[in-house]
């Protein structure tokens, strides 16, 4: 895989308090979501690699891929990105369908379309969620601090608003 060693996804442990629920009162682990990095935060973490000089260049290319790639899907291509996977359309059928391709209308038989992507599966850049999995260490409940400092997060800990 492309990824760099030692990868830890924060989590917290957080009980079912749903009485209905077949894992009532059991507890699961949920992935600390850290926020969603916009085409700026993303060309900032991919300038701290030092492989890239110029933000301004990095930020234009970064956004002319969000544009151009739902696009192109929308004109029925999938997209792949070397390394990390495919972006691909799709038609969600509504059920039973049209007896005949002649009574086949859009509107009455198409439930929505789809954005889809699948990871990269080869064996350099193998990002399959099983591949993922392996380099993803979940080890204690450990995460970085402000300071980047690994610290160890409370096990029943809930997710900051």
């Amino acid at each position: 895989m492309a990824t760099t060693n030692n990868l830890v996804m924060p989590y917290y442990v957080k009980k079912v308090t749903n009485p209905t629920s077949k894992v009532f009162n059991r507890y699961f682990a949920h992935v600390r979501r850290q926020g969603t990095l916009s085409t700026r935060g993303l060309a900032d973490h991919m300038l701290s690699h030092g492989l890239i000089a110029n933000k301004g260049e990095l930020i234009k290319t970064l956004s002319m891929l969000s544009e151009c790639i739902p696009e192109l899907v929308a004109q029925g291509y999938g997209v792949k990105l070397d390394g990390l996977g495919i972006f691909y359309p799709s038609i969600l059928n509504k059920k039973g369908g049209a007896a005949t391709a002649e009574e086949f209308n859009a509107a009455l038989h198409i439930k929505g379309v789809r954005f889809r992507f699948t990871p990269d599966s080869t064996d350099l850049d193998n990002l399959t969620s099983k591949a993922y999995g392996k380099e993803v260490s979940l080890e204690g409940g450990w995460e970085k601090d402000a300071d980047g400092n690994m610290i160890k997060i409370k096990k029943t800990e809930e997710p900051e608003p």
